[in-house]
């Protein structure tokens, strides 16, 4: 019940909705994604259809990063990662050391 109590203040406090009947589970998850942060990198040097694989697999090595979407055609990567444990820039260098230069261009 203590637990409950705090994720509903923390959602709260967040102006989060909480629907009728929402567990602590639920509530901590929406306070979680209140937290993460995305962000999209251009990639250079991707010239076949592995790179996008390679950058992934790279970018989703850093610690905090929780997903990763690659996409060859508009030589990008969108990374959605919690800011308390990684940043951009620990994740454009695991990019850039597998070969692949990264550097923002969006984020939120």
């Amino acid at each position: 019940m203590k637990h409950l109590m705090k994720a509903t203040l923390v959602g709260l406090a967040l102006g989060l909705s909480i629907p009728a009947g929402a567990n602590a589970h639920d509530m901590q998850t929406a306070a979680d994604q209140a937290t993460q942060k995305t962000v999209t990198f251009t990639i250079e040097k991707m010239t076949c259809a592995m790179c996008p694989i390679t950058v992934r697999k790279a970018m989703e090595k850093v610690a905090g990063v929780l997903s990763v979407e690659t996409d060859y055609d508009s030589k990008t990567a969108t990374v959605v990662f919690d800011p308390s444990k990684a940043n951009t820039d620990a994740i454009a260098a695991a990019s850039t050391n597998a070969g692949y230069p990264a550097k923002v261009t969006q984020g939120s």
